[in-house]
């Protein structure tokens, strides 16, 4: 089972080759939404990325599942799995 990470509004992320940055969060607790920085280096994958719980991205070289997205300004937050997954 991947560890499963958190990562604060004000925070950036990284694992090996892969970084993650929040640019935004909605302030919707009706549609909770997080729009991500998404950075594979060792695939060449780069993307900003609009979020949801449930959501899945494929880098070519890692699978994330985010399974939280907390709305908020200043305390927004997002929780996600990260597993190796097979370049494309």
């Amino acid at each position: 089972m991947p560890e499963l990470f958190r990562l604060g509004r004000r925070s950036q992320f990284s694992h090996g080759d892969l970084t993650l940055g929040i640019v935004r969060t909605s302030t919707d607790p009706e549609d909770p939404f997080a729009r991500v920085n998404i950075v594979d280096r060792g695939s060449g994958y780069g993307e900003i990325r609009d979020v949801r719980p449930g959501d899945e991205v494929r880098t070519g070289a890692h699978v994330l599942v985010f399974t939280e997205v907390v709305p908020g300004t200043r305390d927004g937050h997002i929780a996600f799995t990260v597993d190796r997954g097979l370049p494309q």
